[in-house]
């Protein structure tokens, strides 16, 4: 995260990838709440964050997700594999 010359402040992201944003489409093996990372990356306002979340491990999300203190969260998310745009 940096102050640009306008004084704007800019984030570099990497993107990640819902399986339904893929050329192949939401397969069988994708859990609910499957991402796929990308070498896409770009530089963003930070403004335009809408909020974070956790990527981690299939078997770490599986492991989580048997916890209540996981079980509701909307921003938990686990790594499917990888997707080149």
């Amino acid at each position: 995260m940096w102050e640009s010359w306008g004084s704007n402040m800019v984030v570099k992201v990497k993107w990640f990838y819902h399986p339904e944003e893929t050329k192949l489409g939401k397969r069988q093996s994708d859990g609910k709440n499957a991402l796929y990372q990308s070498c896409h990356e770009d530089e963003n306002d930070v403004q335009t964050i809408s909020h974070k979340c956790q990527v981690v491990g299939r078997e770490h999300y599986e492991q989580m997700t048997r916890s209540k203190k996981y079980q509701d969260r909307q921003d938990l998310y686990y790594l499917a594999g990888t997707y080149d745009p």
